[in-house]
């Protein structure tokens, strides 16, 4: 199952421990070959309207770096590779992925400087009916472009999985928390289909949490109501910063949103998971995005924080991102709640209480503190709350936590 943040310690003990090697060549090259983008889409005729942002290459043949998908016109940001030079958006008005004449987009080169590990902002880029990027190659189907052409890094979006996959087993759960690039390189992360798609069903999509894999979620999963719900699972480099994979959670989700039509969203997230799938809350009120989202469940989550995340900033060999955002009092959790939740969105809220951790740290589950689980922010923006004498982990096994879990999702 899940390692927690004292076998984390425990490995920071070791002095020739090499996850921490690992983790310094993943960082430095996350910094070598990535940069961000930030600004704002206008749209004049169709403000509403979804847009389709594509960093290209300069070399030659113009190829794709990357894409992302916004539900209409506003802020964006992105992350892309370093030799980006060019953005290219267009109005996606068919919702086909693919750039027609009649559809409204626009162009602009990417300041020259632009290079890995810098921040681009305040890009403004218009889109319009008659622009000289319709001039320019076709781009062919972006969506189908998915894991061929867009670098070395890509997620998964739409595929069909089986919990029982060896994807999931535990070892790969860590490659995400030690070495989070080779994680996506190698095609793990991205929002798996654990049943074919159908547009009558409503998605269910279950969030893991830190060394976790949707696997944690078996139990859960198995008493779903496959006639009414269908199951996705996020599977997640969990070494990264937090609000980095919110972000990315928005990201994955529009262009899912874009690709089927689905109308409604649960939210089922355990520990970490509960964090991310918070933060992405966020970011959808904060963009107005994400209309179709209805409940989220969070099961045991941090939300003040883990005491473990100080320890491994003070004195680990290497930092791991997500430390930054775990350590409580960090800039992340502070501003966690800063934003409400979407309007349309229920937050049930759900701790467990069964300590039997030997180390001893006061009231909680063995793992996350009751403080913790229950800020009082979180509890404030709850509309329920539930307790289950159960550990971090045997929660969500447990027959009274599951039938619960089940019944919320009734409820909305």
């Amino acid at each position: 199952m899940i390692k927690r943040f004292w076998l984390v310690i425990a490995c920071m003990a070791m002095a020739a421990c090499g996850n921490f090697i690992s983790l310094r060549e993943e960082l430095q090259e996350a910094k070598s070959n990535l940069g961000r983008i930030e600004g704002r889409l206008l749209s004049p005729a169709c403000q509403d309207c979804p847009v389709i942002v594509v960093a290209l290459a300069e070399k030659g043949e113009r190829s794709v770096h990357t894409y992302r998908v916004y539900e209409k016109a506003g802020h964006f940001q992105m992350v892309t590779f370093g030799g980006s030079r060019y953005l290219f958006a267009f109005n996606d008005l068919n919702n086909d992925f693919e750039h027609q004449p009649d559809e409204p987009s626009g162009m602009i080169r990417l300041p020259d400087d632009f290079v890995s590990g810098q921040r681009v902002e305040n890009i403004e880029l218009v889109l319009q009916s008659s622009t000289s990027a319709q001039e320019e190659q076709p781009l062919g189907n972006l969506f189908d472009l998915r894991g061929m052409t867009l670098g070395t890094i890509d997620v998964q979006l739409g595929k069909l999985a089986d919990l029982d996959e060896s994807k999931f087993d535990p070892d790969l759960a860590g490659l995400g928390m030690w070495q989070p690039l080779r994680f996506m390189k190698e095609g793990y992360a991205g929002v798996y289909f654990l049943k074919p798609f159908d547009k009558e069903k409503t998605p269910v999509l279950f969030v893991h949490g830190i060394n976790g894999s949707p696997r944690d979620f078996a139990a859960l999963i198995s008493r779903l109501d496959f006639a009414r719900y269908q199951p996705w699972v996020l599977y997640y480099p969990t070494g990264f910063e937090l609000n980095a994979l919110g972000d990315g959670l928005l990201g994955m989700m529009s262009e899912l949103h874009h690709r089927y039509p689905f109308k409604e969203l649960h939210i089922v997230a355990h520990s970490m998971g509960g964090l991310v799938s918070r933060s992405y809350l966020g970011a959808c009120a904060t963009s107005g995005q994400c209309s179709y989202l209805r409940s989220f469940t969070s099961i045991s989550s941090p939300f003040g924080g883990h005491s473990a995340a100080q320890k491994g900033l003070n004195y680990a060999p290497v930092i791991m991102p997500v430390w930054r955002s775990m350590v409580p009092g960090s800039s992340f959790l502070r501003d966690l709640f800063s934003v409400p939740v979407p309007s349309e969105v229920q937050h049930h809220l759900v701790f467990s209480f069964q300590n039997t951790s030997l180390l001893g740290g006061g009231s909680g589950d063995g793992t996350i503190t009751l403080a913790s689980q229950l800020r009082r922010e979180a509890q404030q923006q709850a509309i329920s709350q539930r307790g289950f004498d159960e550990d971090h982990i045997s929660v969500l096994n447990s027959e009274d936590a599951i039938e619960y879990v089940i019944s919320l999702l009734g409820e909305n």
